[in-house]
């Protein structure tokens, strides 16, 4: 039921007909109704829904990796827009009801920054070491660039990002949990927003 405040012509809260009025901010606004979709929904529709629950239940978990890996866009989208814009079209694969994310097809960082040189992954228990070539620099990069490794673990539906170190260190160790690992390796230029795209490898 609606509420009219101040006589006919005040705002007013609630339903009539086919409008909604609320307040905000003290401000009688009005909305029109959501209309509801006619029939059933068509099969574009039915594939656009689940690619969106799939991506929608891990995005979250990726957030604190883009934050670094795509931080020169950042003072033009918000993290998360990017991170549904990216997954949108690589990280999704397979039709409807078969369709499943692609790990290998997703990317936490994005840049010009070079990659890593003949960098490779390996795993001792609960420690991850990755390693690449330090002297493999080609400018820009430098050996002052902080080097990152996101880890995703698909039981725990959580992404560890390690403590960076120099791209001249040459290899970095981070403790993991014992599941199978998605991981991303990419570089960051310490004193500026450019970036490398990911680099990833899967352990099992």
């Amino acid at each position: 039921m609606a509420k009219i405040n101040n006589g006919i012509l005040g705002g007013f809260t609630g339903k009539v007909g086919t409008v909604v009025g609320y307040i905000r901010k003290g401000q009688p606004l009005i909305r029109s109704l959501p209309s509801k979709p006619a029939g059933e929904p068509t099969s574009k529709q039915v594939e656009a829904r689940k690619r969106f629950a799939a991506l929608r239940k891990i995005i979250p978990a990726f957030i604190p990796a883009m934050k670094i890996g795509f931080r020169a866009e950042l003072d033009e989208k918000m993290v998360h827009c990017i991170a549904f814009s990216e997954m949108w079209s690589a990280g999704v694969v397979g039709d409807v009801p078969e369709c499943a994310i692609d790990y290998s097809k997703i990317i936490v960082s994005k840049g010009r920054r070079p990659e890593l040189a003949m960098a490779s992954i390996s795993r001792n228990g609960d420690k991850v070491t990755a390693k690449w070539a330090p002297d493999g620099n080609i400018p820009p990069a430098d050996g002052t660039d902080e080097v990152y490794l996101a880890i995703y673990s698909t039981n725990e539906n959580f992404v560890r990002v390690s403590p960076p170190v120099r791209r001249s260190a040459g290899e970095l160790t981070f403790d993991v949990p014992t599941d199978a690992l998605h991981c991303y390796l990419f570089a960051a230029a310490a004193e500026e927003k450019e970036t490398s795209t990911s680099q990833y490898f899967y352990l099992e």
